[in-house]
């Protein structure tokens, strides 16, 4: 295996070892949060979300999903079917280098924010570390190192998706914030408002 295979290999590894040894559960499905048609104490995204048909629903969460999980596996997949890889270009050293970066920065930031979210339940506080300066770092470090993977694997169309499955993870993050919102209240909404939902950086915040 050369080092973008490697690459491309560790993010599984990496993926499989979080999701099995350190799982964080949501504060709700997607699904869980649209169950209810109720409108009471709750953002206005989830309010609306709720007032979709439920092939509107199925439509705007679903099949996005699958696409998102199925773009995820297309690189791996191709390391154990080498025909695949006809569809995809060689990557160039500098391409390779700077696809190991994105995926060291993005997987360290998942991880560090899935160890620091479960220190904080044990302890029964409100997260600290990266979540002073982001309220989703795990999800900017799977953005990261989604980028990082298509660069590494050579699939140039998997850009094509990059933008919606941020749209549908910006969607979700949208209805479970709405959730927050009704659950904690005040306490929520001062986070909010001094911690940026994704960076301090302007369209990011």
């Amino acid at each position: 295996m050369n080092v973008a295979d490697l690459a491309v290999a560790f993010v599984y590894a990496s993926l499989f070892v979080e999701l099995v040894a350190f799982p964080i559960p949501s504060e709700a499905s997607t699904w869980q949060l649209l169950a209810t048609r109720s409108d009471a104490a709750v953002g206005e995204a989830l309010v609306e979300a709720r007032r979709r048909p439920t092939l509107t629903k199925f439509v705007c969460y679903a099949v996005p999903t699958v696409v998102g999980v199925v773009a995820w596996l297309v690189p791996g997949i191709a390391l154990l079917w080498p025909a695949l890889r006809e569809l995809a270009n060689v990557p160039s050293q500098a391409t390779v280098a700077a696809a190991v970066v994105a995926i060291a920065i993005g997987r360290g930031l998942t991880f560090t924010s899935v160890l620091q979210l479960r220190a904080a339940r044990r302890a029964g506080r409100t997260p600290a570390g990266l979540f002073r300066r982001s309220r989703n770092p795990g999800l900017v470090g799977m953005y990261v190192c989604f980028a990082g993977l298509v660069l590494a694997s050579g699939f140039p169309v998997l850009w094509a998706v990059l933008p919606f499955y941020i749209a549908n993870m910006h969607g979700r993050v949208r209805l479970e914030e709405a959730h927050l919102v009704a659950r904690l209240g005040s306490a929520w909404t001062g986070y909010a408002a001094l911690v940026p939902r994704y960076l301090p950086l302007p369209g990011l915040r």
